[in-house]
C-alpha cells in the first residue's frame, strides 16, 4: 500500500486486491481509525486535509456476507508545505 501526497491538502491511498471465498465486495478506508469512506475500487482520495498534520490510512476488506478483514498495517503521513514528511 502507498500513501502520497498529491498536494498540500490531499492525499491519493493504493493498496493491493484482497480476496476471499465469497467474493470481495469493497474496503473501508480507515484515516485515524475512523473510518471515513467505503469504495469497491484499490485506491481513494482524501481531499480537504490540513497542512502540517500527520494522518494514518489503514484499509479493511468486506464481503457481500458481511465478512471483515483485519485492517491493515497503517500507514502514517505528515502534510506540509505540499510535500509529504
Amino acid at each position: 500500500m502507498t500513501v502520497t501526497a498529491t498536494a498540500q491538502t490531499s492525499v491519493q491511498y493504493r493498496w493491493s486486491a484482497s480476496t476471499d471465498n465469497v467474493g470481495v465486495a469493497g474496503y473501508r478506508v480507515r484515516r485515524n481509525a475512523t473510518v471515513v469512506a467505503s469504495t469497491s475500487s484499490t485506491s481513494w482520495l482524501d481531499q480537504g486535509l490540513s497542512a502540517g498534520t500527520s494522518y494514518t490510512y489503514s484499509v479493511v476488506a468486506f464481503d457481500a456476507a458481511g465478512n471483515e478483514s483485519a485492517p491493515s498495517s497503517g500507514v502514517t503521513l505528515t502534510l506540509g508545505g505540499g510535500k509529504p514528511r
